[in-house]
């Protein structure tokens, strides 16, 4: 039972280590390749799991192949552009100008309830409204209005605001947050400065974010009475 569990924490670290160096996408952002070469690493690594009669070996080096042939591929694919047509294929364009290519959607196996689908969950009700529909390499579908159609921007109605940019974390859980800070173009001592000037300690910070503007918001952990 014990060889089991160290054999699974095993295989789960080469896992998560493997995908690590695959790329960062979602499964519903995966290109064809990356695809099956998930569903291969699930399928190999079940085998040594269930089955303590075969080396651990056995299911690693597949894993570690298959890794090793999607960097592969990643690269030459980067540098030969027919490569990645060949095996990510190219975007095609179903919407053109509100009118409905039918002879793609038909070659993409889309049928019109896919695609109105899809506008509902980007707000969008009238194929009219399209300027173009875009199928991604990944399956997704890509929309882009017409100017009518589009809300009105602050460019638009020619107001101005200075870019504060967003709150991001710069303090976790009492732990410094490194990215958090670079972003805002901050440093640790500048955080435990102002910490320190509100007479709150690090450890005691459950959430603290910041702008580019230096405007921070501190959330207090609370004492468990």
């Amino acid at each position: 039972m014990a060889i089991t569990a160290l054999r699974t924490v095993i295989i789960y670290i080469v896992i998560i280590a493997a995908l690590r160096l695959a790329g960062k996408r979602q499964l519903g952002e995966l290109q064809p390749g990356e695809l099956v070469v998930t569903l291969l690493i699930a399928d190999l690594a079940s085998v040594p799991m269930q089955d303590v009669g075969i080396p651990l070996l056995n299911g690693l080096v597949p894993i570690a192949v298959l890794v090793a042939l999607e960097l592969i591929l990643s690269a030459l694919m980067l540098k030969w552009r027919w490569l990645s047509r060949l095996v990510s294929g190219n975007p095609v364009v179903i919407v053109n100008d509100g009118v409905l290519d039918q002879k793609a959607l038909k070659r993409l196996r889309l049928t019109v309830e896919d695609l109105m689908e899809t506008m509902r969950q980007q707000e969008v009700f009238d194929i009219r409204d399209v300027q173009y529909a875009i199928v991604e390499t990944n399956g997704k579908i890509s929309l882009f209005l017409k100017p009518n159609a589009q809300a009105a921007t602050r460019a638009d109605v020619q107001t101005l605001i200075s870019d504060k940019g967003a709150p991001v974390p710069i303090v976790s859980d009492g732990k410094l947050i490194d990215w958090g800070i670079a972003v805002c173009g901050l440093s640790a001592n500048w955080v435990e400065d102002k910490l320190k000037k509100r007479g709150c300690a690090l450890s005691d910070v459950l959430l603290m974010t910041a702008d580019k503007s230096h405007k921070v918001y501190i959330v207090r952990r609370e004492v468990s009475s």
